[in-house]
């Protein structure tokens, strides 16, 4: 998409447009947010989208509505939802480390998905679960 006032490529501004950052298991959530944000600020721009220590982060632009206390309340919201939400499948879950050993990645993943995820026979690569048999290098 191009900026109508640089006509330059400009980043994608949206909650839809930015679910590819995360796991489809927090789709739901975002989308969620998404509606609400529309309805305080219909032109909200996403600067960021992304998982960090297992829960969700977004960032919105200086000049749209995120320094708005009604706004950071339901980004607060959606993140502290995201840290009960299995990023993989959406059921509830848990911030966990692979094997739940101290350090490392830290996701929030249900007990099945965290069984998998320690084994790593799944993955989110551009927000789709990818699945692999044990063993295959």
């Amino acid at each position: 998409m191009n900026d109508p006032q640089t006509g330059c490529s400009s980043p994608l501004s949206q909650m839809p447009d930015r679910l590819h950052a995360v796991g489809p298991g927090w789709h739901a959530l975002l989308l969620r947010l998404h509606e609400q944000l529309l309805i305080l600020e219909p032109g909200y721009r996403v600067d960021d989208l992304k998982e960090k220590f297992g829960t969700v982060r977004v960032y919105l632009a200086s000049d749209s509505v995120s320094s708005r206390l009604d706004t950071q309340v339901l980004l607060a919201a959606a993140e502290a939802q995201s840290a009960t939400t299995c990023e993989f499948c959406g059921t509830p879950g848990r911030r966990r480390g692979r094997g739940d050993k101290p350090g490392g990645w830290i996701k929030t993943v249900c007990d099945s998905c965290h069984t998998a995820w320690s084994r790593r026979t799944i993955m989110i690569i551009h927000g789709v679960v990818h699945r692999r048999e044990p063993g295959l290098a």
